[in-house]
């Protein structure tokens, strides 16, 4: 099927929603019709990779403790902002598309290595191959941090960026669904708690599951809620969520009332200069911060503690997952002394899946 046609059959999917009332009888037939859409999106994108070459995108290698990449427009000031944060020598110049392919850069930070990629400017269209918009966001799938990135005249291309992501299966801000699918031999489609269902119905549940290719399987939800569109995104099991980072950037070409009027609309938000350095110390420390990344000291038995390279861990590692890193053999339950936040006093004893914080101290038995 051609990517005219199945762009036909979505409008026409889109037009029968439309023209169907939402209510308790029709409720079924609207969610198989979301699922179709959903599963005709995923033949559009599967089309337009083929189209770009593939979708196979740019050699990467990933490095670091962490990699964060630059996502928004061309002439943003992506390359600009790389290289005030790294060393690296991304060309800049004023106009679009200067970046014509992946530049990687280092940024040292609180011990950390944090690996910082600029990325040719998404376009709209980018999510079915425009402006090799399919290789710019297989790289995007790989980070562990986006950070979108647009200018103070510019704000608007936020929700643009936002929807490109989403339609090619890149969610930012969410959580991914928690929803185990064992599928079987026989036997229908059975749902063990259909009391998670946020506003639906079972059947509606069995149709939409149905209708993206399942139909024999056994479905678990592990959260409280699930919304049909979070259904439909864990049954074809190819979204990616990422956490995000706004940044705001030029902010040196606005005077004091308009950057707090920018402050005001988006508070979450880091506004930077890359030419002028205003805000890049708090952009570094955030950028750390939501990596989770934690820096963790070693104390060898009978020796002093080495400040000057910690070990960097990442979320919720514990005493076993350092164990595990250094090569360090564990016996027994508890293995590790601690001194810092995550002790209840220095030099605590604590057991192997004890969950370190920042600037811990850990000294194996």
């Amino acid at each position: 099927m051609d990517e005219q046609r199945i762009k036909d059959q979505i409008e026409a999917v889109k037009n029968e929603i439309s023209a169907t009332s939402y209510h308790k009888g029709t409720e079924h037939y609207i969610g198989r019709l979301r699922a179709k859409i959903a599963r005709l999106e995923d033949q559009l994108l599967d089309k337009g990779s083929k189209k770009s070459g593939g979708g196979s995108g740019y050699a990467v290698a990933k490095g670091g403790d962490a990699t964060v990449v630059l996502v928004g427009f061309p002439s943003v000031g992506k390359s600009t902002l790389l290289n005030q944060l790294t060393k690296a020598k991304s060309k800049t110049a004023q106009y679009p598309f200067t970046t014509l392919t992946v530049v990687p850069g280092m940024m040292n930070y609180r011990g950390a290595k944090i690996q910082i990629l600029d990325v040719p400017g998404l376009i709209t269209g980018a999510s079915v191959g425009r402006g090799r918009g399919k290789e710019v966001l297989s790289v995007i799938r790989v980070a562990d941090l986006i950070v979108l990135l647009v200018d103070s005249d510019n704000v608007k291309q936020i929700q643009i960026i936002a929807k490109e992501l989403a339609l090619a299966g890149i969610k930012i801000g969410q959580k991914a669904p928690r929803v185990i699918v064992d599928k079987k031999p026989k036997g229908g489609i059975s749902i063990k708690n259909p009391q998670a269902l946020e506003g639906f119905a079972v059947e509606t549940a069995k149709g939409i599951i149905e209708e993206l290719g399942i139909k024999n399987a056994e479905i678990i939800f592990k959260d409280n809620q699930i919304s049909q569109e979070e259904l439909i995104d864990a049954i074809l099991g190819n979204r990616v969520y990422l956490p995000y980072l706004l940044v705001i950037s030029k902010i040196d070409t606005l005077k004091k009332v308009q950057i707090d009027k920018i402050k005001k609309k988006f508070p979450e938000a880091i506004l930077v200069s890359a030419l002028t350095g205003q805000g890049l110390d708090q952009l570094k420390k955030i950028l750390f911060e939501k990596l989770t990344l934690k820096r963790v000291y070693l104390k060898p038995q009978g020796a002093r503690v080495d400040f000057s390279e910690p070990l960097i861990i990442k979320g919720w590692e514990t005493v076993a997952d350092v164990a595990f890193r250094i090569g360090q053999a564990l016996e027994g339950k508890k293995n590790a002394y601690i001194w810092g936040k995550s002790a209840k006093f220095p030099g605590q004893l604590v057991a192997n899946d004890h969950i370190l914080f920042d600037k811990d101290i850990v000294s194996f038995r």
